[in-house]
Formats: structure tokens, sequence, C-alpha cells
């Protein structure tokens, strides 16, 4: 960090008027707090962050200095080697306003690498997490959490030895065991019925039992509640936007159910809830008006198979339900257990990942059919990315995912890219119908969004790179968006034309597309050649020609000279 990015962090804290969860600020001027490592622990297990000691705090972030800098630099050093794992921190002196402060970055250790704790005081006493401007000292869930993703986990494996084999639904594995037969291969088609569920983790020895794993009782159990209550999903449906808080008339929620069950009836009956509670919204996809829900209902399935597959299921967490909940402005889904192994919120959806706490389950999911006959989960590693497409296909807002190591939330805003203040937007931009997937990526760049093919088609729904590229051309050649950049490394925003888009005539015959009033502009009153409004707008000449010939036929320009001579130039219109 140079001086002049130190005084600007130190602006933005005086603004701010306190430290946050990426940065902490020491006085230091007796010396090296003691309690400095619980901040290099906090942020090694988050995002990392900066140490700044010789700023007070109390007195507005006023500049103070420390006494021996090269001294403050060694012992920061040494705290950070006496973690577990030892941090890297990236520690200097700056010099500013005539005295030294010492700024040291700690990088976030790796996933299956934490907690970084205190070694001294062990992972149970000596791990801390940011919270805001603090440090909290990590609950014992969240230690085992932590400590769990160093290892594989079985915990989907476990023999349930109150259980017996006629406590599964003999249906459910009947459709199981055929489909096994007829995808897997001729080796479960040599073995009995019990010699296959053993060899597939539905069934596991207990002593000289067979019982059934925590997996299998999930999937197949005629009521796996009986040996684990809590092992099920309770979905309440809010009046408000704050749980809570009473509705219109009184009322605390609108629904409130318990879903009890094996997983396959578990997400069905909360599909089915769910659209129950859910409206339908007109959206208007190429010149067409549809009627949506609010939510897709692959989007909702998706999450909450994820929920209840990627969920903690160790003794720690079973008194843990997953939860869902619906507001009028979002839909929330929340289970135990935060990410597992390598895998962070910012990868998520960006590749497949198969990243797994509970392989079994997983696997035994992958062939065992919902209601309508589709597989539970494809167990790919795709599932976010298929989530991200559908929302983006229904022109909605992409999830927001929040992993704080004891629960992982999916948050799916109820708010729809193309509402009706886009929708007329986009209509005075005077363009040709688009398809609905250039609709939701004009809107997502209006807010700011940068795309490139690949994220063109994430957010989409588009799965072909060729129509991607196809769709996003005619949107730059509309005018409307802008091309930077070639081959692999090009990305599309949106146009400074449409951001600012240039005063149209009183008397408007027709509406203009961008690059039209480019070109308007560019005429002004003064007759020009076609290759002077080229020079002037920066558009290319085929774009210019056909923008003139459509202007010409609205009235708005005219030529002076003959059709097809080089001498030809353009000029407003009186009339326009």
């Amino acid at each position: 960090m140079d001086h002049q990015e130190f005084a600007e962090l130190l602006t933005a804290l005086r603004v701010h008027g306190a430290d946050h969860s990426t940065c902490e600020v020491k006085r230091a001027r007796g010396g090296m707090p003691v309690t400095l490592w619980e901040s290099i622990s906090a942020f090694a297990n988050g995002s990392g962050g900066h140490l700044i000691l010789g700023v007070d705090e109390k007195s507005g972030f006023t500049v103070v200095g420390v006494d021996d800098a090269a001294a403050m630099e060694a012992q920061i050093g040494a705290v950070c080697a006496d973690m577990e794992p030892p941090v890297r921190a990236e520690i200097q002196t700056v010099r500013f306003e005539e005295k030294n402060v010492v700024i040291g970055f700690v990088p976030s250790v790796p996933r299956d690498q934490r907690p970084c704790h205190k070694r001294v005081l062990g992972p149970w006493a000596g791990s801390r997490i940011r919270v805001a401007d603090g440090d909290r000292k990590l609950t014992d869930y969240e230690v085992a959490i932590l400590l769990s993703n160093r290892t594989e986990q079985h915990h989907d494996l476990t023999p349930v030895p109150t259980a017996t084999v006629d406590d599964l639904d003999p249906q459910l594995l009947g459709a199981f065991l055929r489909r096994i037969r007829a995808t897997k291969g001729p080796v479960f088609g040599r073995v009995d019925d019990e010699r296959a569920l053993l060899m597939l983790n539905v069934l596991a020895k207990d002593g000289d039992r067979v019982v059934p794993t925590l997996a299998g009782l999930l999937v197949f159990g005629i009521y796996p509640q009986t040996f684990e209550p809590q092992l099920d999903v309770t979905l309440v449906v809010y009046p408000t936007g704050e749980p809570g808080a009473s509705g219109r008339f009184g009322e605390r929620f609108i629904d409130n159910r318990s879903l009890d069950g094996p997983i396959p009836e578990i997400v069905a009956e909360c599909v089915d809830v769910l659209k129950r509670n859910m409206r339908r919204r007109s959206i208007i996809s190429g010149i067409y008006r549809v009627d949506e829900w609010e939510y897709p209902e692959e989007v909702i399935r998706e999450a909450l198979v994820n929920s209840l597959v990627h969920r903690d299921y160790s003794a720690f967490a079973r008194g843990m339900q997953v939860q869902v909940e619906m507001y009028p402005d979002r839909l929330l889904i929340r289970n135990a257990g935060g990410l597992f192994g390598t895998v962070d919120v910012g990868s998520l959806g960006t590749r497949a990942v198969t990243s797994s706490r509970n392989r079994a389950l997983l696997k035994i999911l992958e062939d065992t059919p919902l209601r309508d006959g589709r597989m539970v989960c494809e167990n790919r590693g795709t599932g976010i990315a298929q989530m991200l497409m559908a929302l983006g296909a229904a022109g909605m807002e992409p999830p927001r995912f929040t992993d704080d190591i004891s629960t992982f939330t999916v948050e799916i805003p109820n708010h729809a890219l193309l509402d009706e203040e886009t929708l007329r937007w986009m209509t005075s931009l005077g363009l040709p119908p688009l398809v609905r997937s250039q609709m939701t990526a004009l809107a997502l760049m209006r807010n700011g969004a940068v795309l490139t093919n690949s994220g063109y088609r994430t957010s989409t729904g588009v799965q072909d790179s060729r129509a991607a590229t196809r769709e996003l051309k005619e949107l730059v050649d509309a005018g409307v968006v802008e091309q930077d950049g070639n081959r692999g490394s090009t990305t599309y925003r949106i146009s400074r034309a449409v951001l600012a888009p240039i005063d149209e005539p009183v008397a408007t015959p027709a509406r203009l597309t961008p690059n039209e009033r480019q070109i308007l502009a560019a005429l002004s009153t003064v007759p020009l050649l076609r290759a002077d409004i080229e020079d002037r707008t920066g558009l290319s000449r085929d774009t210019v020609k056909r923008g003139l010939q459509s202007l010409r036929q609205k009235g708005f320009v005219s030529m002076i000279g003959q059709q097809r001579s080089r001498g030809a130039r353009w000029v407003q219109t009186l009339g326009s």
C-alpha cells in the first residue's frame, strides 16, 4: 500500500466513522496490542483484511504514529507465525503526516486449512471471525464445521440402528432399483436386491444386522422423521418483508408448515406449497406477453434440493431444519453447514463444482425420481449454473449466496429485471423486437453489468456460444451496446448514447434509434459527406448508411446530390 492508497483508505474510514469488516485500526502507542491476534485470526478465517497501527479511532482517526516501526513490524510477524496455520501477512510502514504508520495485510487462509487459530489456545478457544467492526469467537459448531472441511465426510453413510429395512418404502425402492439395473450396467443384474442396496449405500451392516443408512432412510424412508424428527423442512410465508411483523389484518404469517417424509416427497410438496402462495406476472417476450410464476419452478426445486443434499448431517446439526421463508420481496432457503471443501461463494455457478460433504446421498438421488419422473438431482456440479440460467431466462436478478460457516443461505430477489419501467425504456429506443435473452442482457447492462459471451450465456440461459455472439452483435449493430476487445477478451457494455440519449427534435414523426440520434446530432444544419458522418460518430460505414436511409424515410434528413455519388451530402430537413 503506497502513500496515496493509505490516504484514500484513511479518508474512507473517517467518512465511515469506524473500522469495518476488512479493516482494524489500533492506536498502538503503548506497544503491540495484546488482542491483535484476534483480528489476524478473524481476517484469515474470512476474506482477509488490513491492520493499521498508529491511528487513533476514538479521536476521529487521527494519525498518532508508532514509536518503533521496525520493532512493531517484527512483532506483527511473530504473532502471524504463532497462528496455525501460519499467516503470511504483508507488513510495511508508511510515512504519513510526518509519522510512521504500520500496515499489515492479512490474506484469507484456504478453506480447507481453517480455522486459523492461535496455536497455544487450540482451534476451539483460539479461533475468531470478523463481524462488522469486531472479532467474535467461533462457536463450537462453527469450529467443528471448519475442521470437518479438512477431511472427507461420511455422516450420510451412518447406519441407523433403530431402523429396519421394513421402514423403507418398497415402491420407492423398486423404482430406484429398476432404474439402476437399466442404466448402471450388468453388475446389478447379477446380485439380489439386498446386495444391490448394500453396494449403493442405501443399506449398511450394523453388527450382524442389515439396517438403512442415514442417506437411504432420508431418500426411501416411509417416515424418516420417526428416527430424526428435525431432518425436515419448515416453510413460512410472511405477509411483510420482516419476520414477526404483522400484515394488514394482524396476521403473523400467511402459511406455516412443517414438511415431512422422504426427500423426493418433501421437494415436491414444498414446490407445490410455494406455487400456491405465488402470484403470476406478465412479461413481454419478443412481440408476445406471457404469464409466468414469480419464481421459476426449476429454480425453486434446484435451490431446495441443494439445501437438502449439501447440508450438514453431523450429530451437531441434526437438530437444525432446512428453513424456507417467502417474503413479498424475496425467497430465502437456509440450511445447516456452510460450503464444503475448497468451494467459495465467488465460484458458485462459474464452473462445475462437485465438492460435497454427502457423496453417497448425492449418488443415490441422481437415480431417484420425483413425481414427474425427473431425477431429484443430476450430480454433475452444474446445479447453480442451471439456476442462474433459469433466472436469467426469466428476466430476474441473480440469487445472493451467503456462507456464514454454520449456515448457507440462498436469497432469490422477487424482482423482474424486465419490469414496466424497463420495458418502457426499451420501447423508447425504437428497436426491432428483441428475444428474451437480449432484453435480459440489456437490462443487466443498463444496471451496470459488463458481459462477456460466457456471462451473457450464464445470465440469459442461452447455451450456444454462437447464438450468444449473434444476439450480442445485433445489439451492437443497433447501437445500444458497445463492444470492447476481440476474440476471447471481448466485453459488452451499455452504449453511452443510450445512457445519455441525444434529444429528439420536437416534431418527431417516428421514434429514433440511438444510432439515428447520433447521426442526426452530427449533421446539425451543416451538409456532410457520409464519410464525415462516420468520422464524427465513430459508427461503421454500413451502420451510417442504414441510419441515413432510415432517417430519410422518416423525414429527418435529405440528400444533396446524386443517389450513388461519392460527393453526395446529407443535411437535416427544415421540418425536423
